[in-house]
Parts: C-alpha cells; sequence; structure tokens
C-alpha cells in the first residue's frame, strides 16, 4: 500500500513539472560573403555565379556577357533559364494597341532592371545556344515575370508551376507588356526558309502564354527583310541576324532622319 502511494506520489509531481523546452533553433546562417569582381568599364554590371561575383554586361533582360579572366580571350556569353524577354536591337514586337515603339521602349526597361543589381544565380550546366551558357537566376525571374517585363518561356519541359502563376498576375494586374492585354501566343523568333540551303521547311517560335511553352510553328516561307508576320495574336518583324547590329542594319532599324527645315 505504501508503495502504491509513493508511486501515485511520484505520478503526481512528474505530472506538475512541465517538460524543459527544447533549445531554441540557432538563426540561419549568413550567406557566405562575396568577394567583389574587379572593376571593369567594359562590363560595368555585377552578376554572382555560383557564389562568385563576376563583371557582365547585360544586352537585354535575358542575356548577358562575362568578362573574361584574360583580356586576351572573348567574354563568356549567358542565356537566362526559364524566361524570354522581348528583342531589344529594334522595334520588332507588335500587338493589340502597342505600337512597336512602345513595346521596344519596355524591352529596353527589362534590360535595366536586369542590370540594376547584382542576381544570385547558377550555372546549369547546359547550353544556352549559340555557344552560351544557360543560368538560372530564380530572384531576377520572379521580379521581371511579375513586373511584366518578362514572359515565361519553356522548350523540352514544362516550366515551373510558380511562375506561369507570376505571370497570370500580371497579365491580370495589366503590368508591363501586358498593360494593354495579352495576345493567344507571343512571337519570340521568326526564320525564313532561305536561311539554310535545301531546306523544305522551317519554323517559327510561339510562346503559349497560359501554359509557357514556347512551341515550334512549322511553315515554309521566305520572308523579306523587315516584313511583319503575325501569328496567334502577336506581330514581329522579320530581321536576319546579319542585319539587326551596325551600320548594316536593316531599313527598319535604322533611325528615321529628320528633314532639313
Amino acid at each position: 500500500m505504501r508503495a502504491m502511494r509513493h508511486a501515485l506520489i511520484l505520478t503526481v509531481l512528474l505530472t506538475a513539472c512541465p517538460s524543459p523546452e527544447p533549445p531554441p533553433e540557432p538563426p540561419p546562417a549568413p550567406p557566405p560573403e562575396v568577394k567583389a569582381a574587379p572593376v571593369n568599364p567594359d562590363f560595368p554590371h555585377r552578376v554572382v555565379i555560383d557564389g562568385q561575383e563576376r563583371a557582365a554586361r547585360w544586352d537585354d533582360g535575358d542575356t548577358f556577357a562575362i568578362a573574361p579572366d584574360n583580356p586576351e580571350e572573348k567574354p563568356a556569353r549567358a542565356r537566362l533559364a526559364g524566361f524570354n524577354t522581348l528583342e531589344s536591337y529594334g522595334p520588332v514586337h507588335r500587338w493589340g494597341d502597342w505600337t512597336a515603339a512602345e513595346l521596344f521602349k519596355l524591352s529596353k526597361e527589362a534590360g535595366e532592371r536586369a542590370a540594376s543589381q547584382p542576381w544570385r544565380c547558377t550555372d546549369t550546366g547546359e547550353g544556352g545556344g549559340y555557344g552560351r551558357m544557360l543560368v538560372d537566376c530564380p530572384e531576377l525571374r520572379q521580379t521581371l515575370l511579375s513586373e511584366g517585363l518578362a514572359h515565361v518561356f519553356a522548350i523540352d519541359t514544362p516550366p515551373d508551376a510558380n511562375d506561369v502563376a507570376v505571370q497570370q498576375g500580371a497579365i491580370q494586374g495589366r503590368k508591363g507588356i501586358w498593360a494593354k492585354g495579352a495576345p493567344e501566343g507571343l512571337i519570340t523568333s521568326l526564320h525564313s526558309l532561305d536561311e539554310k540551303p535545301d531546306q523544305t521547311a522551317t519554323y517559327n517560335r510561339v510562346a503559349d502564354l497560359t501554359t509557357g511553352m514556347a512551341q515550334e510553328v512549322a511553315h515554309a516561307e521566305t520572308y523579306a527583310p523587315c516584313q511583319e508576320v503575325c501569328v496567334q495574336g502577336s506581330c514581329m518583324v522579320y530581321v536576319p541576324y546579319a542585319q539587326r547590329y551596325g551600320d548594316d542594319r536593316a531599313a527598319c532599324l535604322q533611325p528615321e532622319k529628320k528633314e532639313a527645315p
């Protein structure tokens, strides 16, 4: 009987005394300090790739060049994964009530936004086409999508569902390039049949703004420089790559000459 009483008292004492709380979780470790890249006037921007800050030069909102360690070498070029911005070599996009000049201005804004801070990125180890590396910059991607300065772009595998949702939010909120509405599909590149000898078919790439998938739309047409092509509600001016830059730019990319008074 005495043993039972002692056991009952012990049980009451154990119940009355709460268990000690576990120690608080340690605060998350700060990100590793990034060593600043050397100053290079030809590469005035900064990008952190795999923890290393690199001097860079943004071409537009989704491509940039990286300063080489050896000045005798050519700069590496990078294409960003998961999204696309409008072409910035000239006023070539148009849809709805937008003029080509208005969308051209927004394409420049995407490049300025990308160059505004040193985004943290990772090298995917995959090719980005045309000899470029493919780089993933999640924060930049989400920023440009949310501000309506870019659209989701996926080719082989479906894009991240969150990216598509962010894009839909920008479209519904009429942000950036969606301020005057969105087309069914957005042309991202045009290809003329005569670009390669002896080919009997080629394609234009069009991004589905509902799914984010950029699909090939086959055709067998030959385009003239500065010809406007419209597909699924959006239009784009065809300019061969050799006529996009420098003094030999196509006529539709040349600045308008003002007549003398």
